[in-house]
Formats: structure tokens, sequence, C-alpha cells
């Protein structure tokens, strides 16, 4: 039967403090504030299940946050020697989020670009009979001139909103200059 190791979580005396002061923190960002709390009773010598239990986790949250902590120590500890300043940052730093890219965007920002270009122009440069581009119309265009092979009204809408500009809800036919 083979034994275990058992993985001693440590902190300086002001690690420990700052470790104190989020989880105690009014104005603390709550996974702080429980990232926090589970490093300190790790910091107790509690084992994985122990912590799970106490801060209502799942044991393989509790071992994510040890790791993390304990791959981030090194590092929090040239810190606090060399700048202590910095202390602060780097603890709650090692209590992020590791980064998630996410989906991959769907448009290249130079097909963003485009269409924000065309946005720009009056729609009769594009030989459009309105006055102003409207989403949809946007879309149709940026369709037309091969921009994009597809894309909807509302993803063009959310491109001119992110750039500050605004497309009319309607179609507006292009008034005559002799009314």
């Amino acid at each position: 039967m083979g034994t275990r190791e058992k993985i001693q979580v440590t902190f300086t005396e002001k690690q420990k403090y700052l470790l104190e002061l989020m989880k105690k923190g009014t104005h603390s960002p709550l996974h702080l504030i429980h990232r926090a709390t589970i490093l300190l009773l790790f910091g107790e010598g509690l084992n994985p299940s122990d912590v799970a239990r106490q801060t209502d986790s799942e044991r393989n949250t509790v071992k994510k946050w040890r790791s993390r902590w304990m791959a981030a120590k090194p590092e929090i500890d040239r810190i606090e020697e060399e700048n202590p300043r910095r202390l602060k940052a780097a603890v709650e730093a090692a209590l992020q989020d590791a980064y998630r890219p996410g989906k991959p965007a769907k448009f290249t920002s130079e097909q963003v670009a485009h269409i924000i270009k065309i946005a720009c122009d009056k729609p009769e440069v594009h030989g459009v009979p309105l006055s102003n581009w409207t989403p949809s119309a946007l879309a149709r265009e940026a369709i037309k001139q091969t921009i994009v092979e597809k894309i909807s009204s509302r993803q063009v809408g959310r491109f001119l909103k992110r750039s500050g500009f605004e497309a009319s809800p309607e179609s507006v036919l292009a008034e005559s200059e002799h009314h």
C-alpha cells in the first residue's frame, strides 16, 4: 500500500496576513475570499477532503488552488524579497483564474474594418438607394463585396456599436436632392 506524500502549504507572515485580509475583506471579490480561505486551511495542515468539506468545494477544486499556489510561491517569495510593494498584487494574481481563450473569432479584424469602412461611406457610393445604412443593408453589402461569406445584421450592429457608430434601425430610401 503506497503512502501519499503530504504537500505542505506555507506562507511568510506577510503572505498569510494578506490572505487573511482577503478572506475577511468586505470589498474582496467572492472568488478571492473563497480561494484565500482554501489556502489558509491548507496552511493549517488540513487535507484536501477536509478543506473541500469546510469550504463547500469539490476536492479537485481545492487541490487545483493548492497546486497553483505552490507553482506561484517561488515568484511570490522573490517579489516579497525584491519589491515588497508588489506583494499584494502578486498574491492576488496567484488567485485569479487562468486565461481561457474561448471560442475563436468568426470574423477577422480586417473583415470588421472593411465593414466599418463601408459604414463610413454614404450608401449611394455603393449603389444602395438608402440615405443611411441599416445593419441589414451593411450585411448584404459586405456579402456582395465578398468581405464575408455570410453575416447577420445583428453581428454588423455589434461591430458598429463597439466602434461607436450607429445605423438606422429601418431602411430609409434616399431622398432626391430636387425634392
